[in-house]
């Protein structure tokens, strides 16, 4: 017979230990959730601090983009965007004054130091464009303006790197706590299987958020690198010839008749100049939402024709051959831009096309939609690559497209119009057998009377 003193005591024991083993629980519980927490809210404040450094770099960014497009053309629009951007570049250093403590002070102090330079500065740089001094405009905008970017974009740039060291230090860190605990788990496993996958979770999504900043880190570097070597060569051709024929004119006794024809070389240099950054500007435009397309019944037909037949005089190797639906109803769109997309499409096929031959553009109705195809018989696009032509900066790294201009722009800018029209495009082909582009644009019919905008 057992003794009940023995019994209550076995009880009172198992029961103490069921205790023991329940608080036991409860503060490995509570500890590695308060510090995995407290690690989580670490990463996130100074991932939110990161962040506040990247918008007043984005800002500045944006402010020399809208000083650029408004000297290039001081128009009233031009003018607001430039004023959104003082805005946009003060919300953002108050941005970083509100959220962050005392160790942003005097960043924001001298931020602002500057920004009160610049406005001034720029103040004086509108000034000289309304009156028409491209001279004090110009210097201004070398001796004033551009500087105080600069060592604004710097000064920020500098105070950007410790947080974000800390906070990669944060996220390393927080993985040491979660591998910890996943060492101790099994020892509590039976009791603390939800424990253990609610830190499971918590570790993937860091270590997928991680993964993830990590490959847009190295594609955003990959991408500035192909930047500053596509655009410094097809800028540094056009300012070569700018240049050397500028020399000649100044240094030598040249003819009248010799003096046009240099002239003309360095007015063609100039203009492709301009295209290349007018074609930046643009892209950049479409891409941040910033360019409105203008909404009014167009015809497809007289648009591919009339493109058609520009080229037609210059291109005497390409003979362009048109094969246009009769029947098809009118489109709602810009004009303009809708332009710009056979030009650059045309333009496109003849420049892959180095040995000649036809250029077919064929405009056809399928529903309630128009399709516009583009036929060359070029080289051709490999399989592999046809999705990256619609990206930016993006060639057809070949033996036979490394003597063809271009920075990469036209099919990026193309993609970027027929979506804002709300149509799709795509391209198909194989290599040595010639490409063929598609363009889909829905009829006046199928679209919204609102008026389109980015």
């Amino acid at each position: 017979m057992v003794d009940r003193g023995t019994s209550n005591r076995g009880t009172r024991a198992a029961s103490l230990g069921l205790a023991v083993v329940v608080v036991c629980l409860a503060a490995f519980s509570i500890f590695a959730a308060y510090t995995t927490q407290t690690q989580v809210d670490r990463a996130q404040r100074l991932e939110s601090l990161h962040a506040s450094y990247d918008s007043a770099i984005s800002a500045i960014r944006g402010e020399k983009t809208a000083e650029l497009e408004y000297h290039l053309d001081p128009s009233a629009t031009h003018r607001a965007e430039l004023t959104d951007s003082h805005r946009a570049l003060d919300d953002a250093i108050n941005q970083i004054a509100a959220e962050h403590g005392p160790a942003d002070e005097q960043l924001v102090i001298d931020m602002r130091a500057l920004h009160e330079r610049y406005l001034e500065a720029a103040g004086q740089l509108i000034a000289a464009i309304v009156v028409s001094d491209s001279a004090e405009a110009q210097r201004i905008d070398l001796e004033e303006t551009d500087p105080i970017l600069d060592r604004m974009f710097d000064r920020i740039t500098e105070a950007s790197i410790e947080p974000a060291a800390q906070a990669q230090l944060a996220f390393a860190t927080l993985r040491s706590t979660a591998q910890w605990t996943l060492t101790l788990a099994p020892v509590v496993f039976a009791l603390g299987f939800a424990l253990l996958l609610a830190l499971w979770r918590i570790l993937e999504q860091s270590n997928n958020a991680t993964r993830k900043t990590y490959r847009e880190i190295e594609q955003l570097s990959k991408l500035r690198s192909e930047f500053v070597s596509i655009v410094s060569h097809e800028f540094r051709t056009p300012l070569t010839g700018i240049q050397g024929f500028s020399e000649m004119i100044r240094d030598e006794n040249l003819t009248l008749p010799e003096i046009r024809e240099y002239a003309g070389d360095i007015n063609k240099d100039s203009r492709r100049l301009a295209r290349l950054i007018t074609d930046m500007l643009d892209l950049d435009r479409m891409e941040s939402g910033r360019m409105t397309l203008n909404s009014e019944p167009v015809d497809l037909n007289r648009i591919v024709a009339e493109t058609a037949a520009q080229f037609r005089l210059r291109s005497a190797d390409h003979p362009i051959e048109l094969r246009l639906d009769a029947g098809l109803q009118s489109l709602l769109g810009d004009s303009d831009r809708l332009t710009q997309v056979v030009t650059n499409l045309i333009s496109n096929a003849i420049k892959y096309s180095p040995s000649g031959g036809a250029v077919e553009l064929r405009t056809e109705r399928a529903g309630t939609t128009a399709t516009l195809t583009v036929t060359d018989h070029g080289m051709g696009i490999p399989t592999e690559q046809l999705e990256k032509i619609f990206e930016r900066y993006s060639r057809v790294e070949t033996a036979e497209t490394r003597g063809i201009q271009g920075i990469g722009l036209g099919l990026p800018i193309v993609r970027q119009i027929v979506l804002l029209s709300r149509g799709k495009v795509w391209a198909t082909s194989e290599s040595g057998q010639g490409s063929v582009f598609h363009v889909q644009l829905p009829l006046l019919e199928a679209r919204s009377p609102v008026p389109l905008a980015a």
